[in-house]
C-alpha cells in the first residue's frame, strides 16, 4: 500500500503531465508540404494563480496558461494559444478533467452508475466512467470538446501510440501498479470556409485492480490542412518549454494530510479565484469559435444557477462546469461525459 505521501507525489506528477510533455511523433509529422512560416519568435507566460509553471508561447498570439486546482491534490495544468488570423489553435490540459473509476456491481449497487460524479475526498472529483484506452479517450474527447469549436467534425482514424504509453510509464512512473495507452485521433473539419486537419493524443493510466483511472497526457491542435508542419513545430516549441517551479513541487510533494484537508476547505477561494481565469479560457475557444459563428449567427444563453447570460455561437449547444465557470459547446446536444460537472446553459430570447 502508498503511503500518503507516495500518492500525494503520483498525484501530482499525474496532474503536472498533462502540460509538460515533449513533443509527440504524431505532432512531428507534418500534413502537407507548403506549409505557412511556424510562429516567428515566443514570449513568456506564468501561471497567474500558484505560479506553478512557466511557458513561451508564440509572441503576437492570444494565449492563456493557468492551473485548475480542483482540490489539494487534483491539478489540471492548461495552455491554450490561438493564432492571429485565428486559424490555428493549439491546446494543451484540460482544466475540468476530474479523476475516473469504473463501473461496478457494487458501486452500481449503491447508486454510482455510469456518469455519477462524486467527491473522492482529499483526491477530489471522480466520476464513474468506463476505462478509455489513449486512443479512445483522444477519440471521446475530441468529438466534443473539439466538435464544437470547427463545424463538421468528421472522424478519421485513430492509432495506437506505444510509444506515448511508455513515455509514461517511464518519465512519471506511479507506486501503484498500473497500465498504461497511449493513442492518437484524428479529424478534420471545416473552419472559416477551410479545409482544417485536427489531432488529439492522449494516454490514460489505470490501476491493475481496476479501482481508478486518469488521463496523464491530453494535447491537441486544429490549422488548416496545409499549415500541419508549422502547427506542429510551434506546439513543440511551446510543449519544451514548460518548467515547474521546483519550489512548488516540493511544497506539494510535502503535503500531509492534515495540509490537504486545510487546502480542500478552502476550496471556494480557489475557485472564486480561478473563474476569472477560466473567463479568459473561454474567450479563447469562443474568440476561435466566432468565425464560424458569424455564418450560424449568436443566441443569449443563461446559467439558471447564477442568472448570467452569454452570448455565444448558435450551431451549438453549450454547458457550464459550475465549479470553475468552464465553458464548452457541442454539436451533438450531449454534455462533456469527460467532464467534472457540465450542467447545459438555457437558449434565451
Amino acid at each position: 500500500m502508498a503511503t500518503f505521501r507516495e500518492r500525494t507525489a503520483a498525484l501530482v506528477r499525474v496532474a503536472c503531465v498533462l502540460a509538460a510533455v515533449p513533443v509527440y511523433g504524431a505532432l512531428a509529422g507534418g500534413s502537407g508540404a507548403g506549409a505557412a512560416p511556424e510562429a516567428a519568435g515566443y514570449t513568456p507566460m506564468t501561471d497567474p494563480l500558484e505560479h506553478a509553471f512557466t511557458v513561451s508561447v508564440p509572441s503576437g498570439w492570444r494565449s492563456q496558461a493557468g492551473l485548475a486546482r480542483r482540490a489539494a491534490l487534483q491539478i489540471n495544468p492548461y495552455v491554450r494559444s490561438l493564432s492571429p488570423d485565428k486559424m490555428t489553435y493549439l491546446l494543451l490540459g484540460e482544466p475540468t478533467l476530474p479523476s475516473f473509476v469504473p463501473p461496478s456491481p457494487m458501486r452500481n449497487a449503491i447508486g454510482y452508475t455510469e456518469g455519477k460524479l462524486f467527491n473522492g475526498g482529499l483526491g477530489g472529483l471522480q466520476m464513474v466512467l468506463r476505462y478509455l484506452p489513449g486512443t479512445e479517450f483522444a477519440r471521446f474527447y475530441g468529438e466534443t470538446a473539439l466538435g464544437g469549436l470547427c463545424p463538421g467534425l468528421h472522424f478519421v482514424s485513430a492509432q495506437n501510440r506505444p510509444d506515448l504509453a511508455q513515455k509514461a510509464a517511464r518519465e512519471w512512473p506511479t507506486p501503484v501498479p498500473s497500465r498504461e495507452d497511449g493513442g492518437e485521433a484524428r479529424f478534420t473539419c471545416t473552419h472559416h470556409g477551410q479545409k482544417m486537419d485536427v489531432r488529439v493524443d492522449a494516454a490514460t493510466r489505470i490501476d491493475q485492480n481496476n479501482v481508478e483511472w486518469n488521463v496523464i497526457l491530453l494535447d491537441g491542435m486544429m490549422a488548416p490542412a496545409n499549415q500541419g508542419d508549422a502547427a506542429a513545430t510551434t506546439l513543440e516549441h511551446v510543449l519544451d518549454s514548460i518548467q515547474f517551479s521546483a519550489a512548488w513541487m516540493q511544497k506539494q510533494e510535502r503535503l500531509d494530510a492534515q495540509a490537504a484537508a486545510a487546502i480542500n476547505a478552502n476550496m471556494q477561494e480557489y475557485f472564486r479565484q480561478e473563474r476569472s481565469f477560466m473567463t479568459e479560457l473561454n474567450a479563447e475557444d469562443t474568440s476561435f469559435d466566432a468565425m464560424d459563428a458569424i455564418v450560424s449567427g449568436y443566441a443569449n444563453y443563461r446559467d439558471p444557477a447564477t442568472g448570467n447570460t452569454y452570448t455565444l455561437g448558435s450551431g451549438n449547444s453549450w454547458f457550464i462546469d459550475e465549479s470553475t465557470g468552464r465553458i464548452v459547446g457541442t454539436p451533438t446536444g450531449m454534455s462533456p461525459e469527460w467532464g467534472a460537472g457540465y450542467v447545459p446553459l438555457q437558449r434565451g430570447p
